[in-house]
């Protein structure tokens, strides 16, 4: 991380591809000729040349209108509604890269409020991009505040655990969700349990909308800089207190890489561009 980067999370102004770019030290990955990309991923894929690259490349290659195509899976593992969504997602990316490009890096600098994908024309709605039996309770999630959307949820989710349901933090946190043990039983009770995922699911809306009205209180007061939702994810990751003593987002690799992880998969739940189950697990695309 460069020690010239400006907290306050990636802000309203400039192209992700520069802030991404900054937040990762200036490494140019997203300024790379398209030529290299294939290259940098492979690089990245196989020798795991540090946590921020790998999203970086995603991006470069998704707002580049450069379809991952099979990357790191196949239809073979598809349900049939994600057969669905595949099938319309590569017919809009071949016929409109551009476009597609485009509302990637809208969605990746949005607010998190869009709606998850669902395979289209079918009744009842069937999710792509989350598990069936977490779609409605990453909905409710959402809707706890105006703050937060269910693609935060979902997004932060993929990024804290990959959905995993057995998932342990390396601090011992458990819950796809990886609320803090104490957060989770203040907001659930001693009862609850953090390894069902509903349960998890809950605090982390309840969480995050918390996180959310602090980090308004220090917009206003003139504490912190940056967007609400910028503020609350640098929040539940390293804490109110380093983002209020820094004034913002802190210039540092694990507050700068959890925000460019989180928001790397704001696009594909929304079933924009390659969507994440065709992404590899490999560090940067998931907070390890």
């Amino acid at each position: 991380m460069s020690d010239e980067a400006e907290p306050g999370g990636l802000g309203e102004k400039g192209g992700a591809a520069v802030v991404a770019t900054a937040a990762a030290g200036g490494c140019g990955c997203l300024a790379l000729p398209v030529a290299m990309g294939t290259l940098v991923v492979v690089l990245i894929v196989i020798g795991g040349l540090g946590v921020l690259l790998l999203p970086l490349v995603v991006l470069f290659l998704i707002f580049n209108g450069l379809p991952l195509g099979d990357f790191g899976g196949g239809d073979n593992a598809l349900t049939p509604a994600e057969q669905r969504c595949e099938s319309s997602e590569r017919i809009l990316a071949d016929a409109a890269p551009q476009a597609v490009a485009d509302r990637t890096r809208e969605v990746f600098l949005g607010d998190g409020k869009g709606l998850l994908e669902t395979a289209p024309g079918q009744e009842p709605v069937e999710p792509c991009t989350v598990p069936a039996e977490l779609f409605e309770p990453i909905r409710l999630a959402g809707q706890v505040c105006d703050a937060i959307g269910p693609v935060v949820i979902a997004a932060q989710i993929q990024y804290e655990s990959g959905f995993d349901r057995d998932f342990v933090g390396p601090d011992g946190t458990r819950g796809i969700s990886q609320v803090p043990d104490d957060v989770f039983t203040a907001l659930r009770g001693l009862d609850a349990d953090p390894a069902d995922p509903e349960e998890s699911i809950a605090a982390q809306g309840d969480f995050l909308c918390e996180l959310a009205g602090e980090a308004q209180t220090l917009i206003d007061s003139g504490q912190a800089t940056g967007s609400v939702l910028d503020l609350t994810l640098g929040a539940y990751d390293v804490g109110l207190d380093a983002v209020r003593d820094a004034g913002g987002i802190p210039a540092t690799e694990e507050a700068q890489s959890y925000l460019i992880g989180v928001r790397t998969w704001f696009a594909p739940m929304e079933g924009v561009g390659p969507p994440p189950r065709t992404y590899p697990d490999q560090p940067g695309l998931r907070d390890e």
